[in-house]
């Protein structure tokens, strides 16, 4: 129990020495330098730096008797001590990374390797989701992600989600084949594409047993891509099986597609007006008997 103390203590950024004097004190209280050094297995030598470090960092108080003698800080104190030290610590951290950061970072292509470290980043995705979720995936890993969607659902977060397998429950807008998972993997490996916000891409082989690198990256042409990748499946999906995706579709600005649609009426104006004619006259022959 006490070197594992120890281990936990020094993870936490104590010397052993240090590890070794609070532990031993908090069992025997109040004690001596000299006490400490005999029982603890820090050395004379180091005892009283070792103490001196602990009195600085308020893990230990003196009583004032001769011999002096030193008794610790209550467990649930130093607990609380170390939360708001290290709170501080990664709050400051964090803002100091963030001025750092250059923006061209953002896109570069990050690998996540191995399979619970890509559920892992799938449910962390999710869960910072605020207005889209598009998701390709199979039946497995759908499941392990459905806390992170439900409760993506319940935040108002607009969730579309594309499969060739069998899903199990319904969650946001779902468009699947409902084939056999175990029937898919004969020909085909899993994978999954995520794209949350338009802003953030995880892309890749979801491979159970060999570890794979998965992409994560924030590339906007990245996303673009996969996102369009998606919606071409849901298109096929949707014209199979005589389904309306009309509110599945997504533009990476507003007014993209209004603005995408008049270049291809503009483009193809003569062939549209000709295919109108063609209708109409269809029209005429169908009132008249001939067709």
């Amino acid at each position: 129990m006490m070197e594992s103390l120890v281990d936990l203590m020094t993870r936490l950024g104590f010397t052993r020495y240090e590890a070794r004097t609070y532990l031993y004190l908090l069992k025997n209280n109040p004690a001596t330098r000299y006490e400490l050094s005999k029982y603890s297995g820090v050395p004379r030598s180091a005892i009283y730096s070792v103490i001196n470090k602990l009195e600085q960092d308020g893990l230990v108080n003196a009583i004032h008797s001769k011999p002096k003698r030193y008794i610790p800080l209550p467990p649930e104190q130093l607990v609380k001590l170390l939360e708001m030290r290290y709170m501080e610590t990664l709050n400051e951290f964090s803002e100091n990374l963030k001025k750092l950061e250059s923006e061209s970072h953002l896109d570069h292509l990050w690998n996540i390797r191995g399979y619970e470290n890509l559920i892992l980043k799938a449910k962390e995705l999710i869960r910072s989701a605020r207005e889209s979720i598009y998701l390709s995936v199979w039946r497995r890993e759908f499941v392990r992600l459905e806390e992170e969607l439900r409760d993506a659902e319940k935040r108002g977060v607009k969730i579309v989600i594309f499969s060739f397998t069998e899903l199990p429950f319904e969650v946001g807008r779902v468009l699947s084949h409902n084939l056999k998972e175990k029937d898919l993997e004969k020909i085909w490996d899993h994978k999954i594409i995520l794209c949350v916000d338009q802003r953030e891409l995880l892309m890749g082989e979801a491979d159970l047993e060999n570890p794979k690198n998965v992409a994560w990256t924030q590339n906007k042409a990245l996303i673009a891509i996969a996102l369009n990748h998606i919606i071409l499946d849901i298109t096929l999906f949707g014209q199979r099986y005589g389904v309306n995706i009309d509110d599945c579709v997504v533009e990476m600005s507003p007014g993209e597609l209004e603005y995408l649609g008049k270049l291809l009426e503009e483009k193809y104006e003569d062939n549209l007006r000709l295919f109108g004619q063609e209708e109409k006259m269809r029209e005429h022959l169908k009132v008249h008997g001939k067709l």
